[in-house]
């Protein structure tokens, strides 16, 4: 099998071709009942928060949304007044 000098000056090689040079055994088949499998045991594993959890949590993240767009409604008005002022400065002439 010929490769390109590119490739081989990068040091890229098929995986099949590297698995073989690496004495690694190629790779399984898929096999979807195996798969499940694994997916039910990591879903035995993951670890759903309560419900006060989630409503505390939720709280705070609406808290935190009310106080920034206050934050910049109030940054917003500051600067209308200013470039208001500033327009006005501007067109007393």
């Amino acid at each position: 099998m010929a490769k390109s000098p590119n490739l081989i000056a990068r040091g890229a090689r098929p995986a099949a071709l590297a698995a073989a040079e690496d004495g690694a055994s190629p790779k399984k088949p898929f096999n979807p009942v195996q798969f499940l499998r694994e997916v039910r045991a990591e879903a035995r594993k993951v670890t759903w928060t309560s419900w006060r959890e989630t409503w505390i949590t939720s709280v705070m993240v609406a808290v935190m949304v009310v106080a920034t767009a206050l934050f910049f409604f109030a940054v917003d008005e500051v600067l209308a007044v200013a470039m208001h002022f500033v327009l006005k400065l501007a067109n007393a002439d």
